[in-house]
C-alpha cells in the first residue's frame, strides 16, 4: 500500500451528505476510506446522528464485489464527554479501518453554527480547546487514529498565526498528548483551501515538528464529488515545503506510510 488516499470522507451515511461510493470510486484509483459522521446529541438535528453500521457494512461488501475490494470502512467520532458511554456502547462491536477523533460542538451549538461568526474569538477557542484536550485524554477508549482539523472550532473566524500564538501553551499541550496517544495529525483540504486557514496550519505542523511529531495525514473532509481530493496536488508540495515526507493512512488499524 504505497498509493495515497482521501483520510476525511463522507457519503449518504453521514447526516450532512449525499454523496455515493461509486461517485468517489469511479474518479480514483487504490483505496476509498469513508469516515461517516457519528455525532451525539448533534444540536444541528436535535438528535445523535449515528450511521447504520449494518447497512453500511453490507453495502460496502455488495461494492466491494465490483470494485476489487476497494472500499475500506471509517468513521468520525464527534466527540462530546456528557454522552461518552453511549459512544463507547455505538463503538464496542463495530470494526473500522479508520477512526478520526473530532470535537463538533459543545451540546449548544455546533461550531460552524452561523452566529458563532459573531461571538468572542477567545472565549469560543478557550474553550474549545479544553474539549478537544479532554477528548484526546479519553482516547485509551476511543481509539481513534487522527485527530481531525484542529481548528473546527474557529473555522469561522478570521484569524491570523499571530492570534494562534497566543494559544502556544495550550497547543503544545495538546499536540504533545495526540504524539502520545499515537494520534496522527491531520492536513485538513476544506478548512485550508474553503475556510483560508493555510497559515494556521503551518504554524500547528511547525508546534507538532517542535514535539517530535511524525503521524501526519491529509484528508479533504469531502462532503461531495467536488471536494473529493481537494487541492491534494498543491497541497502535497506544499507539506514538502514543511519537512513532511511521508504520510500515513490505515487499514484494519495499522499505518502504512506513503511517499509525497
Amino acid at each position: 500500500m504505497t498509493h495515497y488516499y482521501d483520510q476525511h470522507l463522507h457519503t449518504h451515511f453521514s447526516y450532512d451528505s449525499e454523496a455515493n461510493f461509486i461517485d468517489y470510486l469511479e474518479n480514483s484509483s487504490g483505496y476509498v476510506v469513508t469516515t461517516e459522521h457519528f455525532d451525539v446529541a448533534n444540536p444541528v438535528t436535535g438528535q445523535t446522528d449515528a450511521p447504520n453500521y449494518q447497512e453500511y457494512a453490507t453495502e460496502i461488501e455488495r461494492l466491494n464485489r465490483q470494485f476489487d475490494n476497494r472500499i475500506l470502512k471509517g468513521i468520525e467520532i464527534g466527540y462530546y464527554q456528557p454522552q461518552e458511554r453511549e459512544i463507547l456502547d455505538y463503538l464496542a462491536d463495530k470494526t473500522y479501518d479508520l477512526k478520526l477523533l473530532s470535537v463538533h460542538h459543545n451540546g449548544e451549538f455546533d461550531y460552524l453554527d452561523e452566529f458563532v461568526a459573531d461571538m468572542n474569538f477567545d472565549l469560543i477557542f478557550s474553550q474549545y480547546l479544553e474539549k478537544l484536550s479532554y477528548a484526546i485524554d479519553r482516547n485509551d477508549e476511543l481509539q481513534a487514529h487522527v485527530l481531525a482539523h484542529f481548528d473546527y472550532g474557529i473555522r469561522l473566524f478570521d484569524v491570523t498565526r499571530k492570534d494562534l500564538e497566543k494559544y502556544e501553551a495550550q497547543l503544545l499541550a495538546i499536540f504533545e498528548k495526540m504524539i502520545a496517544a499515537n494520534l496522527a495529525f491531520e492536513i485538513n483540504a476544506k478548512s485550508t483551501h474553503l475556510y483560508h486557514h493555510l497559515p494556521l496550519y503551518a504554524y500547528a505542523i511547525e508546534l507538532v515538528q517542535r514535539l517530535g511529531g511524525t503521524l501526519f495525514t491529509l484528508g479533504s473532509d469531502g462532503h461531495k464529488l467536488a471536494h473529493y481530493q481537494l487541492a491534494f496536488d498543491e497541497l502535497k508540495d506544499w507539506l514538502k515545503a514543511q519537512g513532511i515526507t511521508q504520510l500515513v493512512t490505515f487499514k484494519g488499524g495499522e499505518r502504512f506510510f506513503c511517499d509525497l
